[in-house]
């Protein structure tokens, strides 16, 4: 049997590690929906869309009329997902377990949207492809990845690098490229998508749940790490303490990766 693609756990404790990835991003990826500017009643699809946080607030942004859909390949993140919309009271999102590279490509949606996934796919073409066959005419494209190699700690952390160095490997094991972001504008200008637009953000902090992130992340990436050999449990166990050792020091600063966010139309649009 071949490794699984995605390298980061799934299931509920994937699930909380993207509760915490969520409220650290909930701000950056909100401006970005303000940018490309929303408009009630649109169909939004939400790829890759884990435990649905982004789709439920496309689902907000675009009530009454309009509808969000979220896929995943992870039924269980889907499963909660579900619940916690309900719990919301929110009656126009959808959520259905579909891979990537198997979604229907009539063109239903007014705005593709997917964070955090490409990163971990060995075509990432083909994706970007599929993605503009779900849009409609007037379209929206709207895509937000890691570029890992901005990623940093200061003072220095030997955990971190070390981290910094699994992560990168277990990615490119399986095919990913934790530089995602890098390409994405250069990708969706040679898909065809026009007015290109691109912005940088990365969050940072000397405090709070940013600075959780990378052991949590570390925590999540063991599976895959034990997997290709890579280190033992014992030193996974000590990586995971001391980032969180330096995590809860408040004279350290951490920012995680940066996130390159590009969105454009159409080209017939």
């Amino acid at each position: 049997m071949g490794k699984k693609q995605y390298v980061i756990r799934g299931g509920i404790e994937g699930r909380e590690r993207l509760r915490v990835l969520g409220r650290v991003m909930q701000k950056s990826t909100g401006a970005l929906l303000d940018q490309v500017n929303l408009s009630e009643g649109i169909t939004c699809l939400d790829v890759g869309c884990g435990g649905g946080d982004v789709t439920r607030e496309l689902a907000r942004r675009v009530t009454p009329a309009g509808k969000a859909v979220g896929i995943d390949i992870d039924e269980t993140k889907l499963a909660i997902a579900r619940e916690e919309a309900a719990e919301q009271g929110l009656t126009n999102v959808e959520f259905r377990l579909s891979d990537v590279r198997e979604i229907p490509t009539a063109p239903e949606y007014d705005l593709v949207y997917s964070r955090f996934l490409l990163t971990h796919l060995a075509d990432p073409v083909t994706a970007i492809r599929s993605f503009l066959k779900q849009l409609r005419p007037t379209g929206f494209l709207v895509l937000e990845d890691i570029d890992f190699s901005g990623s940093f700690t200061y003072p220095e952390s030997p955990a971190f690098h070390r981290f910094f160095d699994l992560y990168n490997t277990v990615v490119q094991n399986r095919g990913g490229d934790p530089n995602m972001g890098q390409r994405l504008p250069g990708l969706l200008h040679d898909c065809g998508i026009q007015n290109l637009k691109v912005s940088v953000v990365q969050p940072t902090g000397l405090q709070g749940e940013v600075k959780l992130l990378n052991g949590l992340t570390m925590e999540n990436i063991a599976d895959a790490v034990l997997e290709d050999d890579l280190a033992t449990p014992e030193e996974i166990d000590k990586i995971v303490r001391e980032l969180n050792d330096y995590a809860a020091d408040p004279r350290t600063l951490t920012g995680v990766p940066r996130v390159v966010q590009v969105w454009g139309r159409l080209p017939f649009a």
